[in-house]
């Protein structure tokens, strides 16, 4: 758990007004990164110097880079074989699998927001990723900073076929949009997967280009579509050895509880996608809130349905489920008036 906490901690240092420099070299010392030599100046570079300092053959579209919009670019530090080889054992440097890494730049770059006010889009920032390493013979990662949000994104090279002395730019992966105000789990989760630590439990890499492959395996679109889906069938079929739904529409046992887990999956994944629209409150899902909002709150009593009835079905049916205007409460009064919207699950 620590681990992660330190990741969280470091991401949520990386508010707007702070030292983006400092803040992005440690986030990457939280993910186990060595960055104690070969460390950049901390001044940091406007995108005309940059261009001057590194793009000597004039290869940056600066169209496609957004250089208008670059605030700053800090080039964090080099990582290199002699660094890597305190940490892992049987380290080496050269030709593996049709691809030379012999170091790697970690940059950040600070952006302001586009003139549309739209957000940068996964292409945008992989054509921003590709137009800046062009300027170099190693691979570049890049931290990017919008506001309060952060992307990180790997490229993948090769050699080219007929000129080895060039490399061909391939496939970008990234992580994009980490809220650094309040990251979700899945972020962390992420990004503790890219961590040093794990990724050498994991991939078991001895060489730079293994340690690449690692990274882009762990960003790939796919990898984190089926860790996903594997997360969430594994919950499913815990979960079905312990619900029991009411047999009122439904009495084989079974096929209730199969049915209904499913519906309640898909809800609670629906609520999830539009709380990360900021279009539901994150306190609903709060732990230490709800224990002060709800008088029996307890997660941990398979008996207790305060949070269903109380949070779930007022979001499922009472609002989701409803026009605005059409929205309403149950009547509070006597108990003949009370008892005409008992088992009516469309209103708060």
């Amino acid at each position: 758990m620590q681990p992660k906490q330190n990741i969280k901690n470091a991401i949520c240092k990386l508010v707007e007004d702070d030292n983006l420099h400092q803040n992005s070299i440690a986030l990457f010392n939280a993910l186990g990164y060595n960055t104690t030599e070969n460390q950049g100046n901390d001044d940091g570079f406007s995108a005309d110097d940059f261009i001057e300092r590194f793009d000597l053959d004039k290869r940056l579209n600066e169209e496609k880079a957004f250089t208008k919009n670059w605030l700053q670019a800090h080039l964090l530090f080099q990582l290199t074989g002699n660094g890597i080889s305190k940490q892992v054992d049987l380290f080496n440097i050269g030709r593996f699998d049709n691809q030379i890494i012999e170091s790697y730049l970690f940059f950040a770059i600070d952006l302001e927001p586009k003139d549309d006010d739209k957000i940068y889009s996964r292409t945008d920032l992989a054509n921003i990723t590709r137009e800046v390493n062009k300027c170099f013979v190693m691979p570049a990662m890049i931290l990017f900073r919008v506001g309060d949000k952060l992307s990180l994104s790997v490229i993948n090279r090769r050699l080219n076929k007929t000129n080895e002395n060039r490399d061909v730019l391939e496939k970008v992966t990234l992580i994009k949009d980490i809220d650094t105000q309040n990251p979700n789990r899945g972020h962390i989760e992420i990004l503790f997967d890219l961590s040093f630590e794990q990724l050498k439990k994991v991939s078991k890499f001895t060489n730079f280009v293994q340690l690449h492959q690692a990274w882009m395996k762990t960003l790939d679109t796919n990898e984190l579509n089926k860790r996903f889906y594997r997360e969430l069938s594994n919950w499913y079929f815990w979960a079905s050895a312990h619900v029991n739904f009411p047999d009122d529409l439904e009495a084989d046992k079974e096929k209730r509880n199969a049915v209904s887990l499913i519906r309640l999956i898909t809800r609670v994944m629906f609520v999830w996608f539009i709380k990360e629209k900021n279009l539901v409150q994150d306190e609903l899902f709060d732990e230490k809130e709800l224990k002060s909002w709800l008088k029996n709150f307890n997660p941990n009593d398979p008996e207790a349905h305060d949070y269903y009835l109380a949070i779930l079905q007022n979001l499922f049916f009472a609002t989701l489920n409803q026009n605005m205007k059409e929205r309403d409460f149950a009547i509070e009064g006597t108990f003949a008036e009370q008892k005409k919207h008992n088992g009516v699950k469309n209103i708060f």
